[in-house]
């Protein structure tokens, strides 16, 4: 038997908590260790770049910077490559000009921006707000565009205020992650995954939410299954015991403690139709329901096998504000395939701004393993433009 929850047609989701803000200790511990390679022309930006270094010191996390990388055997581009492969953060400065082309056609910071991309760095890229900016760079700047918020910046000063609030907001995206148990999403302050356990801390700041999350304790609850998802995971889990703790701030800390029920694959999944193997069909329902491509087996008695519900709608329903929907979008998609069987992970997702009410998705994700000595398992990735 699986999971229950399509029968609720709307997400309750606790939007208060995009809010929320890490303490600075919480911050200052995430940040320690933490590498930010700040990336940018040198040529007329170099109390930018000190700026943005600083912004780094701030938080907790060590710059790295072409002025502090001091003699090197190594090909400069690789050592440039290589320190932010090595890093965790890419921060990017664009301001009038683009650079000189390297053996790769692309200025340095061209290079490595797309190197960061590739290598799922967190990307943050700040435009000099200008009217004179070399056509490369412009065209640079344009695609950045396609996948991130790139805010402008007036002066050093500025630009040092946006970054720490951006560090801020990645520390707190990692530090509470988006959590979905059923229809009910939230950020949850932590969540431990032992064995057939899962325990989850929140602090929850919706009543609304609260109230949900309370009502699971009760018996026509908790003798239900749902999906839990978080960070990439989803588990179909029962739920053991609710606690709650309202304070005077009028937002309720819960903890929530999930039994872990063992997975049921559905055998339909697993199902060859007409040449199309199962993670054929994935691949195919994937391109139908989130892109609007054909039907590959349309009018065929056994059409459903490439359909699944689509897993943007619940949020264009819920009418998601920018600033989370990047974060609820991703947790939508895992708590679909992962969630359904169809996939084992999703190993990539980037979904791009709005560019008239459209937005570009890429997704890669790993079938499920379903021969005991099967190692190593192809990815598929689909590509496409989103209404959302």
């Amino acid at each position: 038997m699986w999971p229950q929850d399509d029968e609720h047609d709307a997400l309750l989701i606790d939007r208060a908590a995009a809010a929320a803000v890490p303490s600075d200790g919480a911050i200052g511990e995430w940040a320690r260790g933490r590498r930010v390679f700040i990336s940018s022309v040198m040529a007329g930006l170099g109390e930018e770049r000190a700026a943005a270094a600083e912004a780094a010191v701030a938080s907790g996390a060590r710059p790295i910077m072409f002025e502090n990388f001091g003699g090197r055997d190594a090909d400069p581009l690789n050592a440039y490559l290589g320190e932010v492969e090595t890093s965790e953060i890419y921060v990017g400065i664009l301001g009038q000009r683009y650079g000189r082309p390297l053996p790769t056609r692309f200025s340095a910071t061209h290079t490595e921006f797309r190197h960061a991309e590739q290598q799922g760095l967190r990307v943050a890229v700040w435009a000099l707000d200008t009217q004179e900016r070399e056509g490369p760079q412009q065209a640079f700047l344009d695609e950045v565009r396609v996948f991130h918020v790139v805010p402008s910046f007036h002066s050093p000063a500025d630009l040092r205020g946006q970054m720490s609030a951006r560090l801020r907001d990645i520390a707190a995206e990692d530090l509470a992650p988006w959590t979905k148990l059923g229809f009910i999403v939230f950020r949850a302050s932590e969540v431990t995954h032992a064995g057939a356990e899962i325990a989850v801390t929140a602090r929850v700041h919706s009543d609304d939410v609260a109230h949900a999350l309370e009502a699971m304790a009760s018996n026509n609850f908790s003798t239900g299954e749902h999906l839990f998802t978080w960070a990439g995971r989803c588990r179909t889990v029962r739920v053991a015991d609710v606690q709650s703790t309202t304070t005077s701030a009028r937002s309720t800390s819960v903890r929530l403690q999930l039994d872990v029920l063992e997975e049921q694959r559905n055998p339909l999944y697993e199902v060859t139709v007409n040449g199309y193997t199962p993670d054929d069909l994935t691949d195919a329902a994937l391109r139908v329901a989130l892109y609007g491509e054909p039907h590959p087996l349309a009018g065929e008695d056994m059409g459903f096998m490439a359909e699944m519900q689509d897993p943007l709608q619940p949020l264009r329903d819920a009418q998601v504000p920018d600033e989370i929907v990047r974060s609820l979008a991703e947790l939508m998609l895992v708590d679909q395939l992962v969630g359904s069987g169809r996939a084992a992970r999703v190993t990539h997702f980037r979904l791009g701004t709005s560019v008239g009410g459209r937005r570009r998705l890429q997704l890669t994700w790993e079938p499920p393993q379903r021969y005991v000595n099967e190692r190593n398992r192809s990815r598929h990735s689909v590509d496409g433009q989103v209404r959302l």
